[in-house]
């Protein structure tokens, strides 16, 4: 896995076995993770083609997995743990509801349902995220998961209580 950020992308490059709720979504082989802000005034009209002119300016090709949101990508957080990356932008403040995107990356395999499973993971550690900040909500309509893996299969679950869990 290689990351970088190009003007208001995140890019995260690799062989990846994945699943999105984003733009497009599903499960299946991508080889380009990306997080794009939008314009506030955006009017949210072809997500996909978005992503598309995004991924075609950078030169890759249309195998991707992509989230949009409003929130600036130098205010992204991105933690690692052993063989766990997760990258997390969130636009949430005092009053205000904004979208909250998740990709999380593996550098160990992960089977279909694991992946599928890390969604759940990743979206109920969100929502305890936001009731200990005393958030009235536990998202927003907007908000998106990645999750992806790279290499064998090493992984079969990843509920909260397994080593990707965990993590």
């Amino acid at each position: 896995m290689r990351y970088y950020l190009r003007e208001n992308t995140l890019f995260v490059r690799g062989s990846y076995r994945s699943i999105s709720t984003g733009v497009g979504g599903g499960i299946g082989a991508v080889s380009t993770l990306l997080n794009h802000t939008v314009r506030p005034d955006w009017d949210g009209e072809e997500p996909l083609r978005e992503l598309a002119l995004v991924t075609s300016r950078e030169g890759l090709s249309a195998d991707f997995f992509g989230l949009l949101t409003t929130v600036k990508m130098q205010n992204l957080c991105i933690l690692q743990y052993d063989f766990l990356t997760v990258f997390i932008s969130a636009g949430i403040g005092p009053g205000e509801c904004g979208t909250i995107n998740i990709i999380a990356c593996s550098s160990q395999g992960m089977a279909d349902a694991a992946l599928s499973e890390a969604v759940m993971t990743a979206t109920e550690a969100k929502s305890d995220a936001l009731r200990g900040c005393s958030q009235p909500f536990s998202g927003s309509p907007s908000d998106a998961v990645i999750v992806a893996s790279e290499g064998e299969v090493v992984h079969q679950y990843a509920g909260a209580m397994t080593e990707v869990g965990r993590r």
